[in-house]
């Protein structure tokens, strides 16, 4: 009996052990994410909410890490961004990039919780949101 709950507990620990290797291995390159909340800042007026169309940003994008590419899956706003590198300080993925402006892009791994940091001229923008493993 006791060599059968040795055998046992050995399988779970190999079948674990092989699995999360397998889950780092293939880790989740795509994530769908939800931008819910936007703020512009400036230095004359401080920071104030918007709705995420009113900066004209999706309401709803797809990461690729693999590609290092957000899209909007919107229908109204055709976008593509890409990204150079990506950090990974504790428990994030952290991506970076340029356009009109500088950006980063913070994700928890555990809770897919999103924040946005744009800076240009005089203005910043924060957006956050949520997102998914398909």
């Amino acid at each position: 009996m006791m060599i059968r709950f040795f055998a046992v507990l050995f399988a779970v620990s190999v079948l674990s052990v092989s699995l999360h290797v397998r889950v780092a291995e293939g880790e989740d390159t795509i994530r769908t994410c939800a931008l819910t909340k936007a703020y512009e800042c400036t230095p004359d007026d401080g920071c104030r909410e918007w709705p995420v169309q009113d900066l004209a940003l999706p309401r709803f994008i797809r990461i690729d890490m693999k590609a290092k590419t957000i899209k909007s899956l919107d229908r109204d706003v055709d976008r593509e961004s890409r990204f150079r590198e990506v950090e990974r300080p504790e428990g994030m993925l952290v991506m970076h990039g340029t356009e009109t402006r500088g950006w980063s892009m913070a994700l928890g791994e555990e809770s897919d919780d999103l924040t946005l940091s744009a800076s240009g001229d005089g203005e910043s923008f924060v957006v956050f949101g949520s997102c998914m493993s398909p």
